[in-house]
């Protein structure tokens, strides 16, 4: 079973293009400088943006979707490092002494991603967030409902389950060497994409077992979907998640911002959407 998602990287490039233009315009200080280096410990593909701070800093584990690599987390850390917040850009595939496709990724390297952070020096261990988006919305979501160190999510585009890997029949995800339930994407040649993730997911009752056990998280959710997603239909599981929060009586601020936009956004909302992740981080941090 293979998952054709390819628009994750424009999205974030996207939302990255406008960094330069937020950070001066009014209203939208960003004063931190910052360093940059390179990440050594365990098999940790990684680059720390560290600000240069009297106080330790709060810090966000971002990373990309299907793309694989370290783009999606150097973008982050451009973002949100100038605002004083710390941010651990993670590669989890398709580098070096990673797994090269999106297949059977361990959630194990997420975690010791997390206890990089808690044991970097400047960094405070109790103000840890994570941010991704589209498949890595699955990682963000599974790991910060399996460790309560983390305590603010924002993903884009995101999933309410697991699905799937990219080019083998098992999880995409596994956890202490075992597969992250997840629910499959049958082939379907005349629907298009989303009604294929649409069909699957009207298939299992509440999501299943492959269901991401959202109400377990430790802090704040933000939902950041798209309308028009041409991908899978993110508007529709964020709302599951939200509502299914709600039914959990779920005690942290729960959001959704859904866009009229594609599943890669717009260089038009771009500016929007950047500021939303900053602020919601300098809030919740």
């Amino acid at each position: 079973m293979r998952i054709l998602v390819t628009k994750e990287q424009t999205m974030w490039r996207t939302l990255a293009l406008a960094a330069a233009f937020l950070a001066n315009a009014p209203g939208h200080a960003a004063n931190c400088e910052y360093t940059v280096e390179r990440v050594a410990y365990k098999t940790l593909v990684a680059k720390l943006y560290r600000p240069v701070t009297a106080q330790a800093a709060p810090v966000v584990i971002a990373f990309g979707g299907s793309e694989g690599g370290l783009s999606t987390g150097e973008s982050s850390g451009e973002m949100l490092a100038p605002h004083c917040i710390a941010v651990l850009g993670l590669a989890y595939f398709k580098e070096a002494g990673l797994p090269p496709t999106l297949d059977r990724v361990p959630l194990d390297y997420f975690v010791d991603a997390l206890d990089y952070v808690t044991r970097a020096p400047g960094i405070d261990a109790k103000r840890i967030g994570v941010v991704s988006g589209s498949r890595g919305s699955e990682a963000a979501l599974l790991l910060a409902s399996m460790d309560k160190r983390i305590r603010s999510v924002v993903v884009a585009t995101p999933s309410e389950v697991a699905w799937g890997g990219r080019t083998t029949a098992a999880s995409a995800w596994t956890w202490r060497g075992a597969d992250v339930p997840f629910l499959a994407l049958k082939e379907a040649p005349s629907l298009s994409q989303v009604q294929r993730f649409d069909s699957a997911l009207d298939s299992v009752a509440d999501g299943g077992t492959c269901r991401i056990p959202v109400e377990r998280i430790n802090g704040p959710v933000l939902f950041i979907s798209a309308e028009q997603d041409q991908v899978w239909p993110s508007t529709r599981m964020s709302e599951d998640m939200v509502r299914h929060l709600k039914r959990q009586h779920f005690r942290f601020d729960v959001r959704h911002d859904s866009y009229p936009a594609g599943h890669g956004f717009s260089k038009e909302l771009a500016p929007r959407i950047r500021q939303t992740v900053v602020d919601r981080f300098l809030e919740t941090l």
